[in-house]
């Protein structure tokens, strides 16, 4: 955009350009080696933020389309693309915050800690560190179960891990007002399902 035009803040519009160099074949029409001007984007604001990162470092973009196709995959975000692309850091330093916090924390210290490393440091893979840890994370549920039902054999359920992923998402509500799927984690929460635990 900025080789052939340049904004107009009145108008609040692109613009052809007026001088630079002549583009062969083409009356009219300048171009030049100017550089446009990009802010930039807080990383809470996820997809905006994706774009940007794609927008510096893919080369020659035609379309939308094309910033959210890697090697012939269309992606369905554009954090996913920046993921195929390798532009995300690998999550190896939350893995090991979280591996220090099983040892020496409690579910519900665990639980937190994890909702703020989705919603405030944003691994590039939640959902694999959700998979790693929803046991830890889910303890003090499946203790409070077993205590409610005087059954110290009950192991842990998919409805054990749906209630930890509502704390989770409680909090992550709290703390910087999303939802699951808005910090790449799973969406398929079943909030009345709860009960059949609580119960």
């Amino acid at each position: 955009m900025p080789k052939y035009y340049t904004w107009n803040q009145s108008t609040k519009k692109f613009q052809r350009r007026k001088q630079g160099t002549p583009v062969p074949d083409w009356p009219q029409v300048f171009s030049t080696d100017a550089l446009g001007r990009m802010y930039t984007v807080h990383p809470r604001n996820d997809e905006c933020f994706y774009l940007r990162l794609l927008l510096v470092n893919v080369r020659g973009p035609k379309s939308f389309a094309h910033l959210k196709t890697v090697n012939g995959h269309q992606c369905q975000t554009y954090r996913e693309a920046c993921q195929l692309l390798g532009l995300l850091e690998n999550d190896s330093h939350w893995d090991l915050t979280l591996a220090d916090s099983v040892v020496s924390s409690n579910a519900y210290q665990i639980r937190t800690l994890f909702a703020i490393i989705i919603t405030t440091c944003f691994p590039s893979q939640p959902i694999q560190l959700w998979n790693k840890y929803k046991d830890a994370i889910c303890e003090d549920i499946l203790h409070r179960l077993r205590i409610q039902t005087n059954n110290p054999d009950i192991q842990i359920t998919d409805e054990i891990y749906n209630e930890g992923l509502i704390l989770i998402e409680d909090q992550c509500l709290t703390i910087a007002n999303k939802l699951l799927i808005e910090v790449g984690m799973i969406a398929q929460i079943d909030r009345c399902t709860i009960h059949s635990t609580k119960n």
